[in-house]
């Protein structure tokens, strides 16, 4: 297949882009095949299923694109799993709210909501030292009175 379209940068002048993304194919285990593009950018050739537009066609790992949790510090990717756990046990949401350690859901299992109760404990202090980090608190120091 080739390419053949036109793209300006940031309002600038239009250039005239043409070149040739190759086709593969790999079969499926119930029959028929699966067809992918293989990256065109230089140095690339990735078989991928989507490519994504800019000054050229190009593949996801080209562009570094990611995920919004890929890109997360892991302290709050902490704290999102913790407050994922709270909407489970029906908790306010944000692990400066405290726990309702009492206060099993109707119908959960005893030892689930135990499992549940020590995950998002774990998190929260996963959470916790991310922020102590990230305000240059350090955890280590032992203050003597």
């Amino acid at each position: 297949m080739v390419l053949d379209y036109r793209q300006r940068d940031h309002g600038g002048e239009w250039r005239a882009e043409k070149y040739p993304v190759h086709l593969d194919t790999t079969p499926c285990h119930m029959g028929g095949e699966r067809h992918w593009f293989l990256c065109p950018a230089r140095g690339c050739g990735r078989r991928v299923a989507v490519l994504y537009g800019g000054a050229i066609f190009a593949c996801c790992h080209c562009y570094r694109l990611a995920y919004p949790s890929q890109r997360e510090k892991p302290g709050d990717r902490a704290a999102r799993k913790a407050d994922r756990i709270r909407d489970k046990l029906g908790w306010e949401a944000g692990i400066l709210n405290g726990a309702e350690p009492w206060n099993r859901p109707k119908g959960m299992h005893h030892a689930t909501f135990d499992r549940l109760r020590w995950k998002h404990d774990r998190f929260v202090s996963r959470a916790l030292a991310g922020l102590a980090e990230q305000f240059g608190f350090n955890l280590e120091d032992k203050h003597r009175f």
